[in-house]
């Protein structure tokens, strides 16, 4: 049986958060995210520098959700709605069943467990509604609170994958993680 990628993003609640559509009046908190030199040092990103770029990552999360390529929920806190960050399943492998994880959160909301709450909440629907088999993630080696939050998420660390990406101008290693269907 194949991946089940839906026809629209679904909105999935926790107990503090919800994860939803990015729409374009999130542009403000885009950029927030996006704009915090903290945020984008272990990212592909550079840091953006205005509220046109956030548009641009907000069409982005559109054109590759149609394509079928990844799916980007906006993670807002559950009382206000506002967004304070983002996570995805991407980079699918339908015949394997297996797809990648990331997340981007606001400088201003780590540490507060909001990004291994959004995690766990997209494994869970990854792994119930499409019918993914491996969950992965690729984590730039020294970026010890995401390595944290994915072992708290119940990830296992399988390896180093050499030179792996290319950010910003370099060869980066990729520490490989992953969790199971059967982990969960």
């Amino acid at each position: 049986m194949n991946i089940i990628i839906p026809d629209k993003i679904m909105r999935i609640e926790t107990q503090r958060l919800v994860l939803r559509e990015i729409y374009r009046d999130d542009d403000k908190e885009i950029f927030e995210i996006f704009s915090d030199d903290e945020v984008a040092l272990y990212d592909w990103f550079r840091p953006i520098k205005n509220l046109s770029e956030a548009d641009t990552f907000i069409e982005r999360y559109n054109e590759e959700f149609e394509a079928g390529e990844e799916i980007t929920w906006g993670i807002a806190l559950k009382e206000t709605e506002k967004l304070i960050g983002i996570c995805c399943l991407g980079n699918f492998d339908n015949y394997a069943r297996r797809a990648e994880i990331g997340y981007d959160l606001m400088k201003s909301q780590w540490g507060r467990g909001y990004g291994t709450e959004a995690v766990k909440a997209v494994i869970t629907y990854g792994f119930k509604n499409m019918n993914l088999n491996r969950i992965e993630a690729f984590i730039t080696p020294g970026n010890t609170a995401s390595i944290r939050l994915m072992e708290k998420s119940g990830f296992i660390k399988e390896g180093i994958v050499r030179e792996r990406d290319f950010i910003k101008g370099k060869f980066e290693d990729g520490v490989i993680m992953s969790k199971l269907r059967r982990d969960e």
